[in-house]
């Protein structure tokens, strides 16, 4: 039975640690603030099958992400992903996105598969979120994923 609130397993370490964890799973959950989807219907890109793989990786180490698209009017332009991260406790969403091309090699496609990689030189918790755009600026549902960069 804890006697103390100053002790090494005391109430008031008990409460900033759940308080800690509460706010790092509200941020992450905030991060969809900046892509507004399309409400769903005809022409308005769909995307599924988001991976991320390793989901551990070491700082400057390239993480694999894959995900498939579909669109009926066939006229994707491109894929925004918002690597939003935690360190140190501190949550730092992603104001600007990475931008893929997609137009060169997915436009006419009703139906693909998109592959690309990225790597950090910083250690932390981080939240990708995957939007796709279409030419009449129909925006997807967005997908989200986590990964751990880690020194060692």
């Amino acid at each position: 039975m804890l006697k103390s609130n100053n002790g090494p397993l005391g109430w008031s370490v008990v409460k900033r640690v759940l308080l800690v964890g509460v706010l790092a799973l509200g941020f992450s959950a905030c991060a969809s603030w900046r892509n507004k989807p399309t409400l769903v219907g005809p022409g308005v890109p769909f995307i599924s099958n988001l991976q991320v793989e390793p989901g551990k990786v070491r700082v400057g180490e390239e993480v694999r992400i894959t995900f498939d698209f579909e669109d009926t009017d066939a006229d994707v332009v491109e894929a925004r992903i918002f690597p939003s991260e935690v360190r140190e406790w501190i949550y730092r969403p992603a104001f600007t996105p990475k931008v893929l091309n997609l137009k060169t090699e997915k436009y006419g496609l009703a139906i693909g598969h998109v592959e690309t990689s990225l790597k950090w030189e910083s250690e932390g918790i981080r939240f990708l979120e995957v939007v796709v755009v279409d030419e009449q600026n129909h925006t997807s549902n967005a997908l989200r994923a986590r990964v751990a960069v880690t020194r060692w």
